[in-house]
């Protein structure tokens, strides 16, 4: 906690890494701080952000042949989310340069061994999982996700989160803007992004298959799973997915009407020759 002027106080917790470093800079440089005040609240930033990272990953899923997908991601990744947690990227060989994204390499023979072996090398307790192709529009909801991360802190139950749009048939639940699964139907495993409990994870890819007999599985398990019911406006993670319209990529191709004014917007320059369109 620190003073950032007479009679306000500001919790570094709730403001990302960058706020609170900022907010007790100029508290000293406005005097509010002393040099001790100043050093104390280094250290407490510095212990919130290593509690945090240590707490939740991000896990992109992805592979070589995608790599050409990773400058374009990551550029509206980091442009709309100020993200406080490590950054891993799941790739066969190929490593991406960003001094902000820690690559793992795994060759494997099926999608989720390679996928699994990945996940036990995270260091976290929660893992937030996408695809490489969901280029994020607008800021992320982070109340959202510290929302989710706390309901899963309160009930080891919970395996999963999925930030999606649900449009298909879900449950009520105690948890506002979120919908239950229902036992044994498909899409409880998903790959649109989602906050994870790492060890139900590991579970839940311990079956060597493909990502869309995967999501597609029905086996019975114990655990919850949720899904956003709200509104589109409400998304924690915008990616342009909507009521089951092409979007970012399909059949490993651009979905151009939807990537071209993006990226345009967004002043990122792409050779759609080299992947193709549709």
């Amino acid at each position: 906690m620190v003073v950032t002027e007479i009679g306000k106080t500001v919790l570094l917790g709730d403001l990302t890494r960058k706020q609170a470093e900022n907010y007790i800079t100029a508290s000293r440089l406005m005097g509010i701080l002393n040099d001790a005040e100043f050093e104390e609240s280094l250290r407490e930033i510095d212990r919130i952000w290593t509690e945090k990272e240590n707490k939740v990953s991000v896990l992109i899923f992805s592979c070589d042949s995608y790599s050409d997908v990773w400058g374009p991601f990551f550029t509206l990744f980091f442009r709309y989310w100020d993200c406080p947690y490590k950054v891993y990227l799941a790739a066969e060989t190929e490593q991406c340069l960003l001094p902000e994204v820690k690559t793992i390499n795994v060759e494997a023979d099926t999608w989720t061994e390679r996928i699994r072996k990945c996940v036990e090398e995270l260091p976290s307790k929660y893992v937030i999982c996408m695809c490489e192709d969901m280029f994020f529009r607008r800021p992320v909801k982070q109340d959202m996700i510290d929302t989710c991360i706390q309901y899963m802190d309160e009930n080891p139950n919970i395996a999963c989160f999925n930030f999606e749009k649900e449009y298909g048939w879900y449950e009520p639940s105690d948890y506002p803007d979120f919908g239950r699964k229902p036992d044994r139907s498909a899409y409880r495993n998903s790959c649109q992004p989602s906050l994870w409990r790492k060890s139900i994870l590991e579970e839940m890819l311990s079956v060597n298959t493909s990502p869309w007999e995967w999501e597609t599985s029905t086996a019975e398990n114990p655990y919850e799973f949720y899904v956003f019911t709200g509104e589109a406006d409400d998304l924690a993670f915008e990616y342009g997915y909507h009521n089951n319209k092409w979007f970012g990529i399909q059949k490993g191709r651009w979905v151009i009407h939807d990537v071209l004014p993006l990226f345009k917007r967004e002043g990122i320059e792409i050779d759609y020759s080299i992947r193709g369109i549709v």
